[in-house]
Formats: C-alpha cells, structure tokens, sequence
C-alpha cells in the first residue's frame, strides 16, 4: 500500500515524461501544435483540438 504522500506527489507534481511534441492538455502527439504561454509564463504546446480550451482559460498566443 503507497503511501498518503505519494500519491499527492502523483497528483501535484508534473510528470517529467511528456514528450517535446505532445499537446500539453490531451499528451497526444501532434505534427502541428501551437504555442501558448500560461500563468507562469512558460510556453506550453496545444495541438488544434486542444486550442478552444486553452483560449477559454486565457492562455496568451
């Protein structure tokens, strides 16, 4: 049985495994993803499926 603490660890820290050209929100890998800027103003990449979600949470092109 895992511990309390690992399994918030799982939740809260980012996963280091996300591949360079994998859309940030869906983790699929797409040959033309867009780039965003979030909250802490790190570029993040979205493929097209994913654009209207980061537009509706305010992500900067």
């Amino acid at each position: 049985m895992r511990s309390l603490l690992t399994k918030i660890k799982e939740i809260f820290v980012p996963n280091k495994s996300i591949p360079k050209n994998a859309c940030f929100f869906c983790k699929r890998k797409m040959p033309d993803l867009r780039n965003y800027r979030n909250e802490a103003n790190k570029r993040i990449k979205v493929c097209y499926q994913c654009v209207e979600y980061a537009e509706r949470r305010a992500y900067r092109k």
